[in-house]
C-alpha cells in the first residue's frame, strides 16, 4: 500500500496555492477588482479550475497583505491599495534603500556604473521618442542593477518583496511627462553621487527621489493632491 509521504508532493501542493494567489494578487493590482467589488470563493475557484481549499488559502494571503476584507454578511471584498499603503510601502523603500545605496557605493565595480550611466542614455532617448512601455522596463532594470551592485542579497530580496506593488507605482508616476524627467534626473544625480563615493549625498538624493515619487504616486493612484513639505505626506489616522 502506498504511504501518505510517497503520495503527498509538496512541490505541486505548494504550486497550485502560490500559483492561485499570485494571480488573485496581479488581476487586484491591474484593476480587474475594483475597490469594494465581492469576490466569491466559490466561483474564484470555477473560474482557476481548481479546488475551493488553495482559492481559500488565497484569501487569507490576501487578508492579511490587506488587499481584501472579510465583512459579516457580505463576503469577501477588494480593498485595493490606499493611500495608507502607498505611504508605508514607499517608507519601507526609504529605510532599506538608504541602507542598500551606502553598500552600492561601497561594493560597486566600474563596469556596472558603466553599464548604469549606459542605461540613462537609453533612458534619455525613450523619453524623447515617448516609448513608455520601454522607459518602465529600463527603469526597472535601473533600479535592479543599482541594487544589486551593494552585493547584500538579503537586503535586496527584502525590497523585491514588494516589487508588485513598486512596479504599479512605478507605471503610475511615469505616466506623468514632467515625472519622467525628474525621475531619471533623480538617477543621474544619485549615480554621479555613487560614482564620487559620496555616501551621504547618495543617500540624501535617494530620500528626496522616494519621497517625490511618493506623492507622485498619491496624486495618480488615489487623486490626493498637492501636500506641500516632503515631511508631510499625508498620515494614517
Amino acid at each position: 500500500m502506498e504511504t501518505l509521504m510517497e503520495k503527498f508532493n509538496a512541490v505541486k501542493a505548494r504550486t497550485v496555492r502560490d500559483m492561485v494567489y499570485e494571480t488573485l494578487r496581479q488581476a487586484i493590482f491591474e484593476g480587474r477588482f475594483k475597490h469594494g467589488e465581492r469576490i466569491v470563493e466559490k466561483e474564484m475557484a470555477e473560474q482557476l479550475q481548481v479546488s475551493r481549499t488553495p482559492v481559500r488559502e488565497a484569501f487569507r494571503k490576501l487578508e492579511a497583505e490587506g488587499l481584501i476584507r472579510y465583512y459579516p454578511r457580505k463576503g469577501v471584498l477588494v480593498r485595493g491599495i490606499t493611500a495608507e499603503d502607498i505611504i508605508e510601502i514607499y517608507a519601507i523603500r526609504e529605510a532599506l534603500e538608504t541602507m542598500a545605496i551606502s553598500f552600492v557605493v561601497e561594493n560597486v565595480t566600474e563596469g556596472e556604473k558603466e553599464k548604469l550611466f549606459k542605461l540613462i542614455e537609453k533612458m534619455k532617448v525613450l523619453i524623447e521618442i515617448g516609448d513608455d512601455e520601454e522607459l518602465v522596463r529600463m527603469s526597472h532594470l535601473f533600479n535592479e542593477l543599482l541594487l544589486k551592485a551593494s552585493r547584500m542579497p538579503r537586503l535586496v530580496a527584502l525590497i523585491n518583496n514588494y516589487q508588485d506593488y513598486i512596479a504599479k507605482f512605478r507605471k503610475a508616476t511615469l505616466a506623468k511627462a514632467s515625472r519622467k524627467v525628474d525621475a531619471l534626473k533623480d538617477h543621474e544625480e544619485i549615480l554621479r553621487a555613487i560614482d564620487r563615493m559620496d555616501v551621504p549625498r547618495a543617500k540624501e538624493l535617494t530620500v528626496r527621489h522616494l519621497k517625490s515619487a511618493c506623492r507622485e504616486c498619491l496624486r495618480a493612484i488615489t487623486g490626493i493632491g498637492p501636500v506641500g513639505a516632503d515631511n508631510n505626506l499625508p498620515r494614517k489616522e
